[in-house]
């Protein structure tokens, strides 16, 4: 039998020929798209195997999650591809597939795998996963369905995972990409590679699974995320009819219990939090420091934000979220109060630094009249960003 794979999910893909048990693999080319390289990378490694395209007994495709344009053109390459030559496909899940690739290289080693891939814009794509049956190259067991978010969210989770045992050993692109987060929050944690290409392990799977094969319109992508264009739509439905605001409260802290509740906030979001214990001496020994907090009616400290006041500027420090309560309009009504208060004190202008790829938090930030006017090189340092400087200067209007 023989087996024409291919994996489109990352940026430089792979494709594999598994020829009556025996696969050969290659990476593409990540300076090319797989638009450019498609069908005819494909169809040059049958070439040179000594195959036509007639001769392919069954294809496989590397499903997603991954590169939303990489998932989309390999599938229809493949679609196209079983649909001249009469053909069924069989779909293996990303995630699986990097996790089966560690299994098969470590029979040895019983740590479960936590598959972490690179999403571009500051996610990750990740999911763990447990050893099958060694006798079989089912997909590895799920420990926990695939997700996306941002790689500093989702440390607590990997953390969780790697603390059961038999622990986890952490491998991909984007454990790669955001190992300084990871290495710091994950300690004893092994980030590795992915140890073969996906193609190579998706086409032995196919082989072994041919009751998994469909029809090629049956194909479905795997994205997790949703795409840009259906965001966007949200966005303006939301925009159009905002939703009713949370029953919160804004204030000034005022108690030791602020203050812890502040310190969960930083360690839950931020990489190299500026610490409690530094805003606990700035209110206690300077005239500058002020730190507002958003309380729900229960008396739980959801948001907060800390700031200087020098002269007549105001200088905004940090703010955080509470992930269960973010997209709710929280953290622009904490801004719209302290910065009423800040007038009020005599403030006339407003600044802060925001990471360059944080595009929600520049959103808020310029809907509310601040503009950026200059960059601090490598400013953040997990992972190393920019920062941009924001000023708004005619806060008093």
């Amino acid at each position: 039998m023989v087996v024409l794979a291919l994996e489109t999910a990352t940026r430089q893909g792979s494709v594999a020929l598994w020829i009556d048990g025996a696969v050969g693999a290659r990476e593409g080319d990540p300076q090319r798209t797989h638009g450019e390289r498609l069908p005819g990378e494909l169809i040059d490694w049958l070439d040179r195997h000594g195959r036509r395209m007639a001769d392919v007994d069954l294809f496989a495709i590397v499903s997603g999650p991954g590169s939303f344009t990489g998932l989309r053109v390999g599938m229809a390459a493949v679609q196209g591809l079983a649909l001249a030559t009469d053909r069924r496909v069989v779909a293996v899940p990303t995630l699986g597939a990097m996790a089966g690739t560690w299994f098969d290289a470590h029979p040895d080693d019983p740590r479960q795998v936590i598959a972490c891939l690179d999403g571009q814009r500051g996610d990750v794509f990740v999911g763990a996963y447990g050893r099958a049956d060694a006798a079989d190259r089912a997909t590895p067991a799920i420990v926990s369905e695939p997700r996306v978010g941002a790689a500093a969210d989702m440390a607590g989770f990997m953390l969780a995972l790697a603390e059961t045992p038999p622990g986890a050993v952490l491998i991909g692109s984007g454990a790669r990409r955001y190992a300084d987060i990871y290495g710091a929050r994950l300690p004893g944690v092994e980030i590795a590679d992915v140890p073969r290409p996906l193609a190579e392990w998706a086409a032995a799977y196919a082989a072994a699974h041919t009751d998994l094969a469909v029809a090629p319109h049956a194909l479905r992508p795997v994205y997790i995320r949703r795409p840009d264009a259906e965001l966007a739509r949200e966005r303006a439905r939301h925009a159009a009819a905002p939703p009713a605001p949370a029953p919160i409260t804004i204030r000034k802290a005022s108690s030791p219990s602020d203050l812890a509740a502040v310190d969960r906030l930083q360690r839950h979001t931020f990489t190299n939090p500026w610490g409690v214990d530094a805003l606990r001496w700035e209110l206690e020994h300077t005239d500058v420091a002020r730190l507002y907090v958003a309380e729900t009616p229960e008396g739980e400290v959801v948001a907060y934000c800390a700031c200087w006041m020098i002269f007549d500027e105001l200088h905004i420090n940090s703010l955080a979220v509470d992930e269960r309560w973010r997209q709710q309009g929280i953290a622009r009504r904490l801004l719209v109060g302290l910065l009423a208060e800040a007038v009020r004190a005599g403030a006339r202008t407003a600044t802060l630094e925001v990471r360059e790829s944080n595009a929600a938090a520049r959103a808020l930030y310029e809907g509310l009249g601040f503009h950026v006017e200059g960059v601090r090189r490598d400013y953040y340092q997990h992972p190393r960003e920019d920062a941009l400087v924001l000023w708004h200067r005619r806060l008093a209007g």
